[in-house]
């Protein structure tokens, strides 16, 4: 089940698709055409079943598309993965998704690879060395290469980029772009104020988290509508309202605020500090009970420290 940090870190560029492309040549040196158009193709992978045996979706965090009339192939395909541990199974997946995407878009394809933990970095660096003949198979944006937003003029006119900057330090502990960020993210007029808020809170550790909250504490917006304005809210929320009107049945829609509650309960851990351990997810993805996510989700938010997790738990359990 993805994380708000891990689903935060693949929307940014989604919300900046052309800064998805120009950091190709900013931060990696690419030589690229001029693009006329940059926009999201998602959905050129939904109709990829999953894989035999495997119960999620054969699609990766994002994929956007740039056009070129000037480039023989018309283009470039852009694919983007966040990570925050190294994942063996992925290592084999994201060539298929690379070729499914490449196929659908019929253009060269790239994958970038955002690594939220060092030892994401290294694991996606190495990767090529595995193939015959070994070579680099990703792009890899994480502390090393990642520029640090220090002016406010470009977190004003890019505050997706400049936040992606503050999640990848601030997982490191580097505030530096944290504290020129947030006062604009916080100054945002639509919804990404408290959706790249809830961002920031998950990226950084308890001590740091504590002074984010005061200083959101002067907006006198309660931190429980920061959960409630998160990425689960507003993404899963929808896509299960969606799915429930494409099928048509009662079933389907309470799949969709089953799956939007897992989440919530994740992310309202996840702004508590507290870690979001194997045997939680576990209990999350074995309980189908709304009435039991819903007090879940009550329980979640009165969380303080992490040896009350085995309470929640036991009551996800409860409801399996």
């Amino acid at each position: 089940m993805p994380t708000t940090l891990h689903q935060g870190a693949a929307r940014l560029l989604v919300d900046e698709p052309e800064q998805a492309f120009s950091c190709l040549r900013s931060v990696f040196g690419l030589e690229l055409p001029e693009f006329v158009r940059v926009q999201t193709r998602h959905a050129v992978l939904d109709r990829h079943l999953p894989m035999a045996g495997d119960t999620g979706e054969l699609r990766p965090d994002a994929l956007l598309s740039a056009e070129s009339p000037g480039d023989p192939l018309g283009g470039l395909g852009l694919i983007i993965e966040a990570q925050r541990r190294p994942d063996p199974i992925k290592h084999r997946r994201l060539w298929v998704y690379w070729a499914h995407a490449s196929e659908e878009l019929r253009r060269s394809t790239a994958v970038l690879m955002i690594a939220l933990s060092d030892a994401v970095s290294r694991w996606a660096r190495s990767l090529g060395q595995y193939e015959l003949p070994p070579r680099e198979g990703l792009l890899v944006l994480d502390r090393h290469n990642m520029p640090v937003v220090r002016d406010p003029a470009t977190a004003r006119r890019l505050p997706a980029w400049s936040t992606l900057s503050a999640m990848i330090h601030g997982v490191h502990g580097d505030l530096d772009a944290l504290k020129v960020v947030l006062p604009v993210v916080l100054s945002l007029e639509d919804e990404r104020r408290w959706r790249y808020a809830s961002y920031l809170l998950c990226a950084v550790d308890p001590q740091s988290r504590a002074i984010l909250e005061g200083a959101m504490s002067t907006q006198r917006i309660p931190i429980s509508d920061i959960e409630r304005r998160s990425i689960a809210f507003h993404d899963g929320r929808e896509e299960g309202r969606t799915e429930g009107r494409a099928e048509g049945r009662t079933e389907g829609r309470a799949e969709g605020r089953t799956e939007v509650l897992r989440e919530l309960v994740e992310t309202v851990v996840e702004l508590r500090g507290l870690p979001v351990t194997v045997r939680l997810r576990r209990a999350l993805e074995g309980c189908a009970s709304l009435e039991g996510l819903r007090l879940a989700q009550r329980r979640a938010r009165g969380l303080r420290q992490a040896s009350e997790l085995g309470e929640l738990i036991a009551l996800l359990e409860a409801h399996t």
